[in-house]
């Protein structure tokens, strides 16, 4: 019955938080979007430096299909042959390429670990890490998803580059 009560032991591989935050970091994974009946599957590079955000999204085969950036100034999208766009934010941004509002912002300081919770609530979406990975003294996001209504995301991590 004692046993019962033990404190868990928990192991580096399932740390409960993630941190401490990268100030600058590359990551490349894909992502899983479902809205409804339509289904889309990306790759991605997400770069970001001490001033600025740069997410760059490709389709399964590489090809550069839209980029946001967001710095000081605010938030923007390239698109191939496309005329830039600005906006306030990413989440403005995001609903324009992809039809919802992706809690890129909030997705952000998850990426970078500055969000040591492995779960929460952000504009309406309910995000949970499922997977974590060690990456030189941090834990790092391997896998979130991310839902809100009819619309579910998945983001998962393949490579980590962060030169701190």
């Amino acid at each position: 019955m004692l046993a019962g009560c033990a404190e868990l032991k928990t192991s580096p591989d399932t740390a409960p938080e993630l941190g401490p935050p990268l100030q600058v970091y590359s990551a490349e994974g894909r992502i899983s979007l479902r809205q409804g009946g339509r289904s889309d599957h990306l790759k991605f590079r997400w770069e970001r430096t001490r001033e600025r955000d740069s997410v760059l999204f490709m389709s399964p085969l590489g090809q550069g299909l839209a980029e946001l950036t967001r710095d000081a100034t605010g938030a923007r999208l390239h698109q191939p042959n496309q005329a830039l766009i600005e906006a306030d934010n990413l989440p403005q941004l995001a609903q324009r390429v992809f039809g919802a509002p992706l809690p890129l912002e909030a997705m952000a300081e998850w990426m970078r670990g500055a969000k040591p919770s492995l779960s929460g609530k952000v504009d309406g979406w309910q995000v949970l890490i499922s997977d974590t990975l060690p990456y030189r003294q941090r834990r790092l996001l391997r896998v979130m998803e991310a839902s809100r209504g009819d619309v579910e995301l998945k983001l998962v991590v393949d490579d980590w580059d962060a030169p701190e």
